[in-house]
Parts: C-alpha cells; structure tokens; sequence
C-alpha cells in the first residue's frame, strides 16, 4: 500500500516507509510517550505524498530521521481534508528496513 492509497478511518494498513523529518518532541499522552515523525513511502521521491506516523514509547529511540521502515496492522485517520494529509497511529509492529 502508498500512502497516496490511505483512506479516513482505515484500519489493517501495511505501509513501507522512510521517515523524512523526526525533530518534534516526544510528549506524554494517554499513559504513553508519544513522538510525531513525517514519514514518505520508501521509494517517494521529493514531491511525493507523506503522512505523520506516530511512534510510541521504546519506539520513539529506536528510529530515526532515514531510516526506511515496515509499518503492520495500523490505523490511518485523514487529518487535513483540503490536502489529504493523514496520520497513521497504533500499529501493532514496526520494523527497520535494509537499506
């Protein structure tokens, strides 16, 4: 799946990624650390949609701006109607790619 595919309150997604931008701070929300990471799809090129994509707790330390990654069984939620930005939250795994 591309992010280009995602649709408001989508769940089951399967996404391959690399997080382009990962600066913000990590905040303490709902019994959980909770950081916020722009993330394009592996392949994109400069251009190409991208999404937020929610880290959590051990998560947060573990990956990092480059990093090209597999996201399981997530939840995708549209965020700006006008732009078709989504963020992709509660994913039960996710994995660091070879580069």
């Amino acid at each position: 799946m591309k992010i280009s595919e995602l649709k408001d309150k989508q769940g089951r997604v399967n996404l391959d990624l690399k997080i382009i931008w990962d600066k913000s701070q990590a905040e303490e929300k709902f019994g959980k650390k909770i950081k916020t990471v722009i993330v394009a799809d592996a392949e994109s090129k400069q251009g190409d949609p991208t999404a937020y994509l929610d880290l959590y707790n051990e998560d947060i330390e573990l990956y990092k701006h480059g990093d090209k990654i597999r996201v399981t069984d997530a939840y995708s939620k549209l965020i700006q109607n006008n732009k078709g930005q989504f963020r992709i939250v509660n994913a039960s795994r996710i994995e660091k790619l070879e580069s």
